[in-house]
């Protein structure tokens, strides 16, 4: 019986090798062509120019974007991007695989197999696999893997450390097992628990390497330990193992180093020059984020639980009207404390593990039902993933503790519990199958040979309706929308200019374009909010700056140093973020998505905007939308609309009604903005002179 065995274990591969395929040819399909908004543009930069990306550093993702960065294909962006892709693909790979040991677990403590068909056994590498396929069309993981972005290798390296704490966790069982048996001399160095610490040492060097791509995967350490404590509980009494695991770890941790070694070689992507000691900790342990508002969710709640007066908001600080919550009038009770809840900025951070968005409602319930079934058969492993899951979301939502306005930045980072949940709606699925096992056993193994196929059959359907209803939402192959703004934006610049931008989506692409694929080396990029920094203004020529001293969150005075001592040399710019962030007493002309400091005998260049490219904007192409994406619409319509305005001003109506046209064009909603805009010019042409 045991080629039915071999044959099943066979089985078990090449279904692992078609989830990697298929998740892999998938995200290949749908993958960016080029740069995308907020961080993708800079952490491209850093790896094609083997730089320091923003603090931590990301070591490990520069190391690796800069290897793929070499891969002939596509454009230096695009090999970034099919990074994103290839981990995502075996991140969904570790996903079947911690699913099928979860599934089998039982297998390892079986003295041993009958080798009969067993229609169980036949179906735990299939609802593995559909496990597998239905994380890989998980909403999350699959929009992280078409753009340049660190997720998609933290979530691969949090399953693979999984999956060998579940291999590690095996052999201690077969060992355990076997240990009155008189074994051979091989068989005793094939089962010894020494022979297989190797894998607890592979994992501590997992998280430390790890650690220099994300360090959120330090809080996988959590279940681990657990999980290890669990099923070896007297590791602690062996010092030398555990000073092995330390040691491994810190040999993984020594990815940082590469840090300090690329930082002294100054390439164009140097983020807080971290040669010196002081410069490292600050980049490393992320010190510029100090000062980041933070939103003091639970202590907010807590404090409006008891009654105690709250802090001001900063919407309340501004003046703006704020409406009373509605709990504020209801009487004490239960029914109040759930509102408080209900209605606070912590419940919302809760709702970035957004279940029902990644799995439906099926795969919800077929994770409540994991959760059961797991519980039954399977107690410590399912333990472990509960602690796993509970404690990466809850400290992570703990130590971001964003603001409402930046709740959505911690979206991505549950990624790797998503992995989790995925094997857990495995179990469930065996669970179910089970069920229908037992039942269909009263008429014969026919029918249960019929379950195993309607089951796979029917739980198909779960990744394959997540794929078609995400696939219009995340599909990047044709979003060319951030390349084209930031050529848009060097395309309205002449010769040696100088622009200021502001914001992440602003600079970054330009940075891409500037650094990776050599366009407008002439063109001096200035990031705005850099400025408050004294390693940003120190590789920038001292002539730009006075002697006079500014105070160092004084971004402005820079600014304002900067057009002043260059002003008669080079023409200035501002893009559209950094006129309307900034309260600029200078004197601005419109020029397409910039803004020219306005110097005599300046004139409107009115054919900039006929330069310009919009694909996927105005030509009907349907791409994934995001919040930059829309804001881009939005920046290049409010820009149209601030030519109208240009051009009523001076009476040039039917410029100003092309102009407006336009603008709602690009976006829609800025149809009453213009009508309002053309009400308030009606109203005061046709005001009588005082």
């Amino acid at each position: 019986m045991k080629p039915m065995h071999d044959f099943q274990r066979l089985m078990a591969y090449v279904y692992g090798v078609f989830i990697l395929l298929a998740a892999f040819a998938l995200y290949l399909k749908t993958l960016a062509p080029t740069v995308s908004f907020f961080d993708s543009g800079e952490l491209i930069t850093a790896a094609v120019t083997f730089g320091v990306a923003h603090p931590p550093g990301y070591p490990l993702y520069v190391l690796l974007g800069w290897l793929f960065s070499h891969l002939p294909v596509g454009s230096a962006a695009y090999r970034v991007n099919l990074m994103s892709a290839v981990f995502a693909a075996f991140a969904a790979l570790m996903a079947y695989g911690v699913t099928y040991l979860c599934l089998t677990e039982q297998e390892a403590r079986a003295a041993g197999n009958s080798g009969k068909p067993d229609p169980a056994r036949m179906l735990q590498p299939v609802l593995a696999m559909i496990a597998g396929l239905t994380f890989a069309c998980s909403l999350t993981l699959w929009r992280q893997a078409v753009i340049a972005e660190v997720y998609t290798l933290n979530t691969f390296l949090c399953g693979l450390i999984m999956l060998l704490l579940l291999c590690w966790r095996r052999s201690q069982q077969r060992t355990i097992q076997h240990a009155d048996a008189p074994l051979s001399p091989l068989a005793q160095r094939t089962t010894s628990p020494i022979e297989r610490r190797w894998l607890l040492y592979l994992v501590a060097y997992l998280f430390g390497l790890g650690f220099g791509n994300h360090q959120t995967i330090i809080l996988f350490s959590i279940p681990a330990a657990f999980l290890v404590l669990a099923t070896a509980p007297r590791i602690l009494r062996r010092p030398l193992p555990v000073l092995l695991i330390v040691l491994c770890f810190g040999l993984g941790l020594t990815i940082y180093g590469l840090i300090p070694l690329r930082a002294a070689a100054k390439p164009p992507m140097n983020w807080g020059h971290a040669t010196t000691w002081r410069q490292f900790r600050w980049l490393v342990l992320r010190e510029g984020y100090n000062d980041v508002p933070r939103g003091e969710a639970l202590s907010t709640l807590w404090n409006d639980l008891l009654g105690r007066a709250p802090k001001p908001r900063a919407a309340e600080a501004s003046g703006e009207f704020q409406p009373p919550p509605v709990w504020q009038s209801q009487e004490r009770g239960l029914a109040r404390m759930a509102d408080i809840f209900v209605h606070s900025l912590f419940f919302r951070q809760l709702q970035t593990v957004s279940l029902f968005k990644q799995f439906g409602a099926v795969g919800v319930i077929l994770l409540l039902i994991g959760l059961c079934y797991g519980i039954w058969k399977h107690p410590i492993l399912t333990a472990t993933m509960v602690i796993a899951v509970a404690s990466f979301a809850l400290i992570v939502i703990f130590i971001g503790d964003p603001p409402d306005e930046n709740v959505f930045l911690v979206e991505e980072f549950h990624a790797p519990i998503y992995l989790l949940f995925a094997a857990l709606i495995g179990i469930g699925m065996m669970g179910v199958a089970s069920g229908f096992l037992w039942l269909a056993a009263a008429f014969g193994r026919f029918w249960q040979y019929g379950v195993v196929f309607g089951v796979s059959l029917i739980l198909l359907m779960l990744p394959a309706s997540l794929m078609l209803g995400n696939l219009n939402v995340v599909d990047s192959s044709r979003n060319y929308v951030a390349y084209d703004y930031a050529s848009n934006m060097f395309v309205s610049l002449p010769r040696n200019a100088i622009v200021f931008t502001w914001g992440d989506s602003g600079a970054f692409p330009l940075w891409y374009l500037q650094f990776a694929e050599g366009m407008r080396p002439d063109v001096t990029v200035i990031h705005v909010p850099h400025l408050s920094l004294s390693w940003y203004r120190e590789e920038m020529p001292a002539e730009f700056f006075l002697e006079t001293p500014v105070a160092e969150d004084d971004v402005i005075e820079y600014v304002l140093q900067i057009v002043e001592t260059q002003q008669q040399k080079r023409p200035i710019y501002f893009d559209y973020s950094s006129v309307h962030s900034l309260e600029l007493p200078l004197p601005l002309l419109p020029n397409g998505v910039t803004y020219k400091v306005e110097m005599p005998g300046d004139v409107l260049d009115e054919e900039v905007w006929m330069r310009y490219q919009f694909r996927g904007i105005l030509d009907h192409t349907r791409i994934a939308m995001d919040p930059d994406t829309e804001r881009v619409m939005t920046i290049y319509g409010a820009a149209q609309i601030e030519l109208g305005q240009y051009y009523m001003e001076r009476g040039e109506t039917e410029k100003a009604a092309l102009a407006f046209n336009n603008a709602v064009k690009f976006d829609p909603s800025l149809g009453d903005e213009i009508v309002n805009e053309l009400h308030l010019h009606n109203k005061l042409a046709t005001e009588p002179a005082k």
